[in-house]
């Protein structure tokens, strides 16, 4: 039924009415990673990653239909109240490689700048991510059996966990599979090196903060949540030349950060923060709290302009209501 909608509101234009008619609203799009369009079905691509025909046809239709602009602008210009009409911003969580050799060449092509925010822990170590790691230790898993930590123990949920428990019960399995990672895992999971970041172009790419270790916030103490955002701070600050002005929270859904977390990025500076909590901006809006659309692979043509244009997150939230 989603689908049949998604197709009527873009063959009557709907997307291209919403942004005439919702002057002055700041829309951000959240990606994180981006694979070959053959690897899209493997178990161990998540569903938010989007592969490279699909990164292709929504640049296209964005620079079309719609003004990118750099995020650190846009945002000024909304707290302004001179935002232009029908922006889109493109933010990239994470810092997978991917990112450079996948996304980079698309966006240069199409002009379109973005916005990657590091764990950069990840970016030093060149460690999986932890989400990472434990969806391949499942994928490497035998049928029926639940991985463990090799105590016998479940591993814990990463979402509910510090991140230092999920890391050190997920070492066993994860050294076990670890020689057994195929090339296109490794290609298309690792994360960028610090030699990488300095391929980014700057005409399309400005980098920002995503915590450390990408631990959910909400889990961890008061002193190690500032630990994170400062540490990662400095870390974006080193490898670009200049203070990070922007950050990402880790999962970002509402409660996984608060106000001490805010009053961290203040005192440090820090202009914009994003949540992965859905809708467009309005004038007003906490610059430090920006919502945001999520893409992954379960875009299609249809519903990426459904989603843009606000009309995916309506019916959802209509649906759960």
């Amino acid at each position: 039924m989603k689908g049949i909608l998604y197709g009527l509101l873009a063959a009557l234009q709907g997307d291209q009415l919403a942004a005439a008619l919702d002057r002055g609203r700041l829309r951000i799009l959240m990606y994180h990673g981006f694979c070959e369009d053959e690897s899209a079905g493997q178990p161990w691509i998540p569903a938010y990653f989007v592969t490279r025909s699909q990164l292709a046809q929504q640049l296209a239709y964005l620079s079309r239909h719609w003004k990118i602009l750099r995020f650190s602008e846009a945002v000024e210009r909304l707290c302004q109240g001179e935002l232009p009409p029908r922006v889109v911003c493109l933010t990239v969580d994470d810092g997978y490689a991917n990112n450079l050799h996948i996304a980079q060449p698309l966006f240069q092509k199409y002009s379109a700048p973005a916005t990657i925010f590091l764990a950069s822990a990840y970016i030093e170590s060149g460690d999986f991510y932890p989400f990472d790691r434990l969806r391949l230790i499942r994928a490497f898993a035998a049928p029926g059996l639940q991985p463990t930590n090799g105590y016998g123990e479940s591993l814990p949920a990463y979402l509910n966990n510090p991140i230092d428990q999920v890391l050190r019960d997920a070492e066993p399995p994860w050294r076990e599979i670890l020689p057994k990672l195929t090339e296109a895992q490794r290609r298309e999971l690792r994360p960028l090196t610090r030699e990488e970041l300095r391929q980014l172009d700057p005409r399309v790419i400005e980098l920002g903060a995503h915590s450390h270790s990408h631990c959910i916030l909400r889990n961890e103490t008061p002193e190690r949540r500032r630990s994170e955002i400062e540490t990662s701070l400095d870390r974006v600050a080193e490898w670009t030349g200049r203070p990070a002005h922007l950050f990402s929270y880790p999962n970002g859904r509402q409660g996984d950060f608060n106000e001490a977390d805010k009053e961290v990025l203040r005192a440090r500076g820090v202009l914009a923060a994003v949540s992965t909590i859905p809708g467009a901006n309005r004038v007003g809006q906490d610059p430090l709290e920006l919502k945001r659309y999520p893409i992954g692979l379960f875009h299609d043509r249809n519903s990426f302009r459904a989603e843009v244009s606000g009309f995916r997150t309506l019916l959802r939230s209509v649906a759960g209501s």
